[in-house]
């Protein structure tokens, strides 16, 4: 019988990151912003940037510029005032 190993390079899609982002734990997710911020640091031009393009992308629905809004607004620390439902 004859046996391969065979090796595939597959990149991962769009949705499929978003999936495995959005299944991945709370600490997963931590670690994974920390990691975006040591690969983005290493840009030749700032992260804000591209977050600009995407923002200027004619694909980007109203739900996926909540969610980028929700990060922006999420990532100071806590403030009771801050938060959507709460009252001053």
């Amino acid at each position: 019988m004859l046996s391969r190993k065979i090796m595939v390079a597959v990149d991962p899609t769009p949705n499929e990151l978003a999936f495995e982002f959005a299944n991945m734990a709370d600490e997963q997710q931590a670690l994974f912003f920390n990691e975006l911020a040591r690969i983005t640091d290493k840009w030749d031009h700032p992260l804000c940037f591209q977050l600009q393009y995407v923002t200027d992308n004619k694909i980007l629905t109203p739900a996926g510029r909540r969610v980028m809004e929700l990060i922006g607004e999420y990532s100071h620390p806590y403030k009771t005032t801050a938060r959507e439902g709460t009252k001053p």
